[in-house]
């Protein structure tokens, strides 16, 4: 009995899938390199520099404070007087989220003290500072 895969010449009848895996590796290590690029602050911050720090996944809600003292939720400028509404709306979606704070090195203390101030009273459980690693 033949094989129902063989021809007549003696070739095999079948798709070849080493091509498609090699495009679907490329196209993973693409994405591997990009998403950490993407995922970093639109908002130019110059954060503060500590010895050691933590990294921030995506699930966190980040508000940042740049130099004009302008302070964005998730990236969305925002009302310091709006602050605690949307950043409640935004516990009430992702309740047990930590929140960052990035405040630029240059922006007054006390606007961070008011931000942190703001965070803990609309509910926040985590709540911590971003800073950059000293190289």
């Amino acid at each position: 009995m033949r094989d129902r895969n063989r021809t007549r010449a003696g070739l095999i009848a079948g798709i070849n899938i080493t091509p498609l895996t090699d495009v679907v590796l490329v196209l993973l290590v693409i994405f591997m390199i990009a998403t950490p690029l993407l995922i970093r602050s639109e908002i130019k911050v110059n954060l503060p520099r500590t010895a050691a720090a933590d990294a921030a996944s995506q699930k966190n809600i980040v508000v940042t404070i740049d130099s004009a003292g302008n302070v964005y939720l998730d990236g969305a400028r925002v009302a310091l007087a709006q602050l605690a509404p949307t950043l409640s709306a935004t516990l009430g979606k992702r309740p047990n989220a930590p929140v960052i704070i990035m405040g630029d090195r240059d922006v007054r203390y006390d606007l961070v003290v008011r931000v942190l101030e703001i965070a803990r009273t609309s509910g926040v459980n985590k709540l911590s500072l971003a800073v950059e690693v000293k190289k």
